[in-house]
Formats: C-alpha cells, sequence, structure tokens
C-alpha cells in the first residue's frame, strides 16, 4: 500500500490555542494514539506534554514572525504531520497535512479511522478545501511550473475531498448532488467520498467527478492555460468575505 495524506486549507484564524487543544484531543481519540511530539524543527525533539501544552505551542507566535510552522508526531502510529499557519489571514491560506505511513492502514477500521481524522478537521479547522489520497495520486498532481496557487485552481477530487459552503455555491448544489460519493452537510458544506478506500476507488472516477465540477477548476498538469486567481478557484478574499458572518465557535464542545 501506498502512503496516505490528509490536508486541509483554510484562511479562517488558527491562532486560538483551545481550537488546537480540542482538535488534538479529538485526533488522538481518532487514532487510538497520543500525541507525542510537536516541535518547530524536523525531525522532531520536543515532547508534548499534553493536548493543552501542544495547543499552547501550536499558537506561541514570536513576536517578529507573521507565520508558525511545525512538525508534530503521534509516537505509537508512526504518523506525521506539519501545520503552517499565519497572523494575518487572506494573504495565503494555513495548511496542516497528515502523512500516514502504509504500515498504518493494513488492519480492520483503519480506513475508518483516516475518515474520521478528516472530518473532525473539517469540523473543527473551518477549512475550504480538503483532501486526502494515496501519496501517488496527489503526487501527480504536481506542477513543473511549480507550487499550486489555490486561488487559481485547486488540487483536485480525490478519495476523500471537502468543499465548504462557498465552495458549494461556487460551482453550484445541483452539480454536486449529481456527482457520485457526494454528501451535503446542514451547513452548506460537501464531502466527497469515492471509496472505502484510496485503493477501492473505480479507476477515472477521480477526474470523472472533477471533470462533471468543472475541469478549469482542478490541476491539470498538461494544460498550458493560465488561470487568473478568481475565475476557475475562490480568492481568498472571497472566503474571507463568505465567512464572515460565521457563528463563533465554542472549541470546549
Amino acid at each position: 500500500m501506498d502512503k496516505i495524506w490528509i490536508g486541509h486549507l483554510s484562511v479562517a484564524p488558527w491562532q486560538d490555542p483551545a481550537k488546537w487543544e480540542a482538535y488534538f484531543v479529538h485526533a488522538q481519540r481518532i487514532m487510538g494514539a497520543d500525541l507525542t511530539h510537536l516541535d518547530v524543527s524536523d525531525p522532531v525533539r520536543r515532547k508534548a506534554v499534553s493536548p493543552n501544552d501542544a495547543g499552547q505551542f501550536a499558537s506561541a507566535f514570536e513576536p517578529a514572525s507573521d507565520s508558525r510552522w511545525l512538525f508534530g508526531k503521534l509516537g505509537k502510529a508512526g504518523v506525521t504531520f506539519s501545520i503552517q499557519h499565519y497572523r494575518h489571514v487572506g494573504l495565503r491560506a494555513n495548511t496542516l497535512i497528515w502523512h500516514v505511513p502504509s504500515s498504518f492502514a493494513g488492519g480492520p477500521g483503519d480506513y475508518q479511522r483516516l475518515i474520521a481524522l478528516f472530518e473532525i478537521g473539517n469540523a473543527l479547522l473551518d477549512p475550504f478545501y480538503s483532501f486526502s489520497d494515496a501519496l501517488s495520486e496527489i503526487a501527480a498532481k504536481k506542477k513543473p511550473t511549480g507550487a499550486v496557487d489555490p486561488q487559481s485552481e485547486l488540487l483536485g477530487v480525490f478519495w476523500l475531498t471537502y468543499f465548504n459552503a462557498a465552495y458549494v455555491a461556487f460551482f453550484g448544489k445541483d452539480r454536486l448532488v449529481s456527482s457520485p460519493g457526494v454528501n451535503i452537510h446542514s451547513n452548506g458544506c460537501a464531502t466527497v467520498q469515492l471509496g472505502e478506500s484510496p485503493a477501492t476507488v473505480p479507476s477515472g472516477l477521480r477526474q470523472e467527478v472533477a471533470t462533471s465540477l468543472g475541469k478549469e477548476a482542478f490541476v491539470d498538469t498538461k494544460s498550458v492555460l493560465i488561470k487568473p486567481p478568481g475565475r476557475f478557484a475562490l480568492t481568498f478574499q472571497q472566503l474571507l468575505l463568505s465567512q464572515s458572518t460565521a457563528a463563533p465557535r465554542d472549541w470546549a464542545n
């Protein structure tokens, strides 16, 4: 089996320690393993004493720094992750990427754990777009021209894909509902699940769903089309405007 990645992109503020504490508590429970390390260096050496300690550390921006880059590990599970988030929202996307080794996803219920980890990130981190799949599927989206700008295009449709309410409106709810594996949530967001695991996704289905939503919205490594921000994907300012009326979240619950 290939490695599996889970990624979340957000323009919501990630500087609240209570947000991270709640997230780490849920992640530990779902994965059945403690957060053992959280550090600003890789390889990680700093031990995480508790979810509260990890939440405080994740939010501890240096006075002159506009960003916080972190690396963490669930020691027992052998799962690692990286976080990069910014003091000022709307200039760049905050990102969290989980790296799950092939040795993890082999037992009964392991893929359900990964689905649950994907879902709790969508619930607590306010992403506008999330994805999860085998690393080979995600790496295939690498562009020869450089990094993907999420204001111009999204990476793709994968085994698991999440769109926030602004993107559901952008693509069209009716178009999403007619696509396979789509669940529209009560808050207007949508999750796409194309199989029980990455290996069970039918050949071509990822691209089929992406094409049905609008192929220009997603990376095509063979295309030479120059995509201006805001034409095929939402800009960060558009996303911020759409979430400005959202109710504040109680991270203790």
